[in-house]
């Protein structure tokens, strides 16, 4: 369901609720079921929140493992290119 259902939804709820409580007198009801609305919409925000910046993390993470392989793969290249200078002055050392 996506939000903009879900918030007209509340809101149909919150006046059938208001009407109810005003018509019978049990603001109690009203309070409870209103409260619990309102922090299920919290909660419903705050689980949105996290999902888009969980996202965001494995995002950069990605991005940061791609440099990384990149940056590997650069040390790996310099790394055979060292160690072929130091056979060669070996070589030379041993004539």
């Amino acid at each position: 369901m996506n939000e903009k259902n879900k918030n007209m939804l509340y809101i149909i709820a919150a006046i059938a609720v208001t009407i109810f409580g005003a018509i019978s007198g049990q603001w109690i009801v009203w309070g409870v079921i209103i409260s619990l609305m309102v922090v299920e919409s919290l909660v419903a925000s705050l689980r949105s929140w996290t999902d888009l910046r969980d996202a965001r993390r494995i995002e950069a993470q990605k991005e940061a493992l791609a440099v990384y392989a990149e940056n590997r793969k650069l040390l790996l290249s310099i790394q055979a290119s060292l160690a072929g200078i130091e056979e060669r002055l070996a070589a030379l050392e041993k004539k």
